[in-house]
């Protein structure tokens, strides 16, 4: 199940929930709470880091090449 927030997209069923995207997102727009990635899109800025590091390409956010 893919869920969108904005321009960032979740593929749910990809997600491991493992905190890289959240590590590397420089508007802290990733967050994990408990066993739960949260998306706050109003702190996005499009730069594509966080697909670029989830080892399952559960991401797709603006700026990603």
């Amino acid at each position: 199940m893919k869920e969108a927030h904005s321009e960032i997209d979740i593929d749910r069923g990809k997600c491991i929930v493992c905190g890289a995207c959240s590590a590397v997102c420089p508007g802290e727009a990733l967050i994990i709470e408990g066993m739960t990635l949260r998306v706050y899109p109003e702190r996005c800025r499009p730069c594509g880091q966080a697909a670029l590091v989830c080892p399952t390409g559960a991401l797709h956010c603006p700026g990603e090449e």
